[in-house]
């Protein structure tokens, strides 16, 4: 008797394996799909992402070898094919961009527009595009929108964020804005990943600028010297004598 409930209970277990196995299994069949699509997507994106990077190396470097042959515009309508895609070339391209257009036509709102592009990209690339921007519009801009331009690059600080300080300082100061150019010109003195040349040009400027009014005020005005006394005319009087 032992044994038949031995093997009643082996073929009870086999069922309910079975039972479960015939259950789960297109939910495994499906994961299994998922996973095969999902390897198979990520593979053909990566292959179509290396293959529009090559496309862009190309038009880039005939862009570059128009440069070398002084076709500028040929130069500036590559560059600008490779400057409508995303990425490191597209980044650059955008800062060429800037480049050729100074060089042909000198539009400042050409240029302005190719390094806000530029400057919209990640990493090191959109920094110096940012920084470009802003001393661009240094001469037209109000020290407000160039404040807001750098604003980033100077949170970031290291030595693009000082160099960023160091024009909305210069601009302060060409604003009349004295006490603000030398709070800035203050605080890059004390920069340690400034260059040593603007840490040079800091220290000369600080020289220069005028005292604090209080500072003024706090200095004694310097006496007027005592004039010597003048001869009389009259005779001196002789002293008694005793």
């Amino acid at each position: 008797m032992t044994d038949i409930f031995e093997e009643v209970d082996e073929s009870l277990r086999q069922d309910t394996v079975l039972k479960w196995w015939k259950r789960a299994l297109p939910f495994l069949i499906a994961a299994i799909v998922l996973v095969i699509g999902a390897v198979a997507a990520f593979e053909i994106f990566r292959f179509q992402r290396a293959d529009a990077i090559d496309a862009q190396a190309r038009v880039y470097d005939t862009a570059i070898t128009a440069i070398e042959a002084e076709n500028l515009p040929a130069a500036r309508n590559a560059f600008a094919q490779v400057g409508q895609g995303e990425g490191g070339f597209a980044a650059i391209a955008n800062h060429m961009l800037a480049e050729v257009e100074q060089e042909m036509s000198d539009d400042p709102a050409a240029i302005a527009q190719h390094l806000r592009i530029a400057a919209a990209a990640d990493g090191l690339y959109g920094d110096l595009a940012a920084l470009k921007l802003a001393y661009a519009k240094a001469d037209t801009a109000e020290l407000a929108e160039i404040e807001s331009i750098v604003a980033p690059l100077v949170q970031k600080g290291g030595q693009i964020g000082s160099l960023a300080r160091e024009l909305v300082a210069a601009k302060a100061l060409s604003a009349g804005d004295i006490e603000r150019a030398r709070s800035e010109y203050q605080a890059l003195s004390f920069e340690l990943e400034a260059p040593e040349a603007m840490k040079v040009r800091v220290s000369q400027t600080l020289q220069t600028l005028p005292p604090r009014p209080a500072e003024t005020a706090a200095t004694p005005a310097a006496q007027p010297a005592a004039e010597p006394p003048q001869p009389s005319d009259q005779p001196a009087v002789p002293a008694p004598q005793q």
